[in-house]
């Protein structure tokens, strides 16, 4: 399974909810959702090592940390 797959049958299941409850937010709701969650099983994986982090990911580490900081994401 890709993660289009993974992605298209779990949103929609719940693409009719998310409809209702965002008012025309959906795409920034669903994207910010999932870059936080993301951010933080990486966070996890490299046990807060926010260079091996930002190498899995691909973004630069000064990028990372303003997610971080955005997402008020607790580092170890």
């Amino acid at each position: 399974m890709t993660i289009d797959d993974f992605l298209k049958k779990n949103l929609k299941e719940h693409l009719s909810k998310m409809k209702a409850l965002e008012n025309g937010r959906l795409h920034g709701t669903v994207i910010g959702i999932v870059e936080k969650s993301l951010l933080r099983m990486v966070m996890e994986e490299t046990s807060g090592n926010q260079s091996d982090a930002s190498k899995i990911l691909g973004i630069n580490r000064n990028t990372l940390r303003k997610k971080i900081r955005d997402y008020k994401i607790e580092v170890q």
